[in-house]
């Protein structure tokens, strides 16, 4: 189900891009990174569990829909996890996940926009801290996790931008064959990219401004 939200999401972005671009001039897509740090932690049932501070990096590219929506897809390597105490050890978890985010952005402002939407991802590796976790906690995540981002951002003309952004997890990232456990995602992300500008690759002013 969750999945499918995604895809009507992106299905209907498509569709608003086919009708817009008849009316509109022509607007340019930009191709470019970013990289920042995660703010990382899990909800639900567990319990006393303490976020932490750790990196994504990745491409983007964004692509013009009008002169004020526009869409980034991304393709991120994002370290996530959690800590918590147990029996008195702290164990470090590393959620590390390959994930492709696909936010719409309205510019309410030249500079300023909101953004929204699905996050797919797909986990890459698991490790903890501490020496003696056992094996069967490592086979206990799920490979894919549904979450949906909220956020702002800030981009100058030269293509410099910032994003702040939450992704609410929706899926359940463990999978505990005969325990009804259901964590999910909770991850603030401060990021700074850059977005490549050519002569012929350009976002327009919006129409009325100089």
């Amino acid at each position: 189900m969750k999945k499918k939200i995604g895809i009507l999401f992106i299905l209907l972005l498509a569709n608003v891009a086919m009708l817009k671009a008849q009316d509109e001039d022509p607007l340019y897509t930009r191709a470019g990174f970013k990289a920042g740090l995660n703010y990382a932690n899990i909800t639900g049932d567990i319990e006393n569990s303490d976020a932490r501070i750790r990196m994504h990096l990745g491409a983007v590219v964004e692509f013009p829909v009008t002169q004020r929506f526009f869409v980034q897809a991304e393709v991120l390597y994002s370290a996530q996890g959690y800590k918590i105490d147990e029996a008195g050890v702290e164990n470090e978890v590393s959620l590390n996940y390959l994930a492709l985010p696909i936010i719409a952005k309205y510019y309410f402002t030249p500079r300023f926009s909101l953004e929204t939407g699905p996050r797919f991802a797909n986990l890459a590796s698991v490790s903890g801290s501490a020496e003696d976790t056992p094996d069967d906690f490592f086979d206990s995540f799920n490979s894919f996790d549904f979450g949906w981002v909220f956020g702002t951002g800030y981009k100058a003309e030269s293509g410099l931008f910032f994003q702040l952004h939450y992704t609410l997890g929706l899926s359940n990232i463990n999978d505990i064959d005969g325990v009804d456990i259901s964590n999910n995602t909770s991850l603030f992300q401060l990021s700074v990219g850059y977005l490549f500008k050519t002569k012929n690759n350009r976002r327009q002013e919006p129409a009325g401004q100089e």
